[in-house]
């Protein structure tokens, strides 16, 4: 039995990716991937709100082609997952419809400016071991809204509480923020709802 070829494992590898995922999303169209899956899942603006907390200060980089060519050429498997699912991914876009998510896009962008805005001071940043900004959160994101405060815990935290709630389906667990007492995923899922319903600053 001939042995596969380096290509042939790529792409039975690549197939067996999309038999196992529904949709990838792509880091760096993250607020069109978010808009999509919440048009799949049924969910609200609210369901997807997130924080620009740790902010890197660096300009980003314009890699050139020279390089590009070497990281294609010793990074050619993760090169053609990445190219699969951004070819994927414009499917999806044509699915949902493209004009929808672009006004979707944007509303979200407001929406999600307007809350960041209230949860934390952009004119006061706070140290951070990772080198990267990090705001103070805000008198309300402490006080009054609690999502704030839940939403600019670390990414392993959020993990770990997510995981938590799929598996038990249960919203009273009592959960620890890093500088906040226990509280309960029910109170930020039911204050979030309450403010979109009643149109209040959106969030």
């Amino acid at each position: 039995m001939m042995e596969s070829t380096l290509q042939e494992k790529i792409n039975a590898f690549i197939e067996h990716l999309d038999q196992e995922m529904d949709f990838v999303m792509i880091t760096d169209r993250m607020d069109e991937s978010l808009i999509i899956l919440k048009e799949y899942l049924g969910w609200n603006m609210t369901d997807i709100v997130y924080l620009n907390y740790n902010v890197s200060p660096k300009p980003k980089v314009t890699l050139s082609e020279e390089t590009k060519a070497r990281i294609l050429k010793y990074q050619v498997i993760d090169a053609q997952i990445f190219d699969h699912f951004n070819k994927t991914f414009e499917l999806h876009l044509d699915r949902v419809g493209r004009e929808k998510v672009a006004s979707q896009v944007k509303e979200f962008e407001e929406m999600r400016e307007s809350f960041e805005n209230k949860c934390l001071n952009k004119n006061k940043t706070v140290s951070n071991p990772n080198a990267s900004i990090k705001w103070e959160i805000t008198e309300y994101g402490k006080n009054i809204n609690v999502a704030c405060t839940f939403l600019q815990n670390k990414p392993s935290l959020l993990t770990e509480v997510i995981t938590q709630l799929q598996l038990s389906q249960d919203y009273t667990i009592p959960i620890k923020g890093q500088e906040t007492e226990p509280f309960l995923m029910r109170d930020i899922v039911s204050k979030i709802q309450r403010d979109y319903d009643n149109n209040e600053d959106l969030v």
